[in-house]
């Protein structure tokens, strides 16, 4: 099995300087490359570490997100919370996977489990950088409607 290719679209062409936000998404993807690197090889007492690992950085990515939210337009809030949902219930797919990989270890099944939270693990990764994507909408639609016209 072979960690799919995270190559989501480039971002908003933004100044990063001291973006927390976009620090912790590439922290998560990083998480998330790392974890799917090691996975094969290792014994399913190593999978806790590797998958806390990755839900350390996705609490740290969201605590930023929640600390930038008050200053994005609130019209922008809504569609901002439901993205961390959608990383969250992404979070709870992975760790239901290592479970299953590890209650089936020494099986036939212990193979497609690990593929499952390989598949997990990408869709965390993506659907960070889906949050991303819209915190920059919510950050050009406040630069935008400082300007004046």
């Amino acid at each position: 099995i072979k960690p799919q290719e995270i190559s989501p679209p480039p971002t908003a062409n933004l100044d990063r300087s001291n973006d927390k936000v976009y620090e912790n998404v590439t922290g998560l993807v990083k998480a998330v490359i790392e974890m799917s690197s090691k996975i094969q090889p290792a014994p399913p007492e190593e999978y806790v570490p590797m998958v806390k690992e990755v839900g350390l950085a996705l609490r740290t990515l969201l605590a930023t997100v929640d600390e930038s939210l008050p200053v994005l337009p609130a019209s922008t809030h809504r569609e901002i919370e439901m993205a961390q949902k959608l990383l969250n219930s992404d979070l709870a797919e992975l760790i239901n996977k290592m479970k299953l990989a590890q209650q089936y270890v020494m099986t036939s099944l212990q193979q497609e489990y690990k593929k499952q939270m390989l598949t997990a693990a990408h869709a965390l990764a993506v659907d960070a950088k889906n949050l991303l994507d819209v915190i920059d909408q919510a950050r050009l639609k406040m630069i935008s409607q400082a300007r004046p016209h």
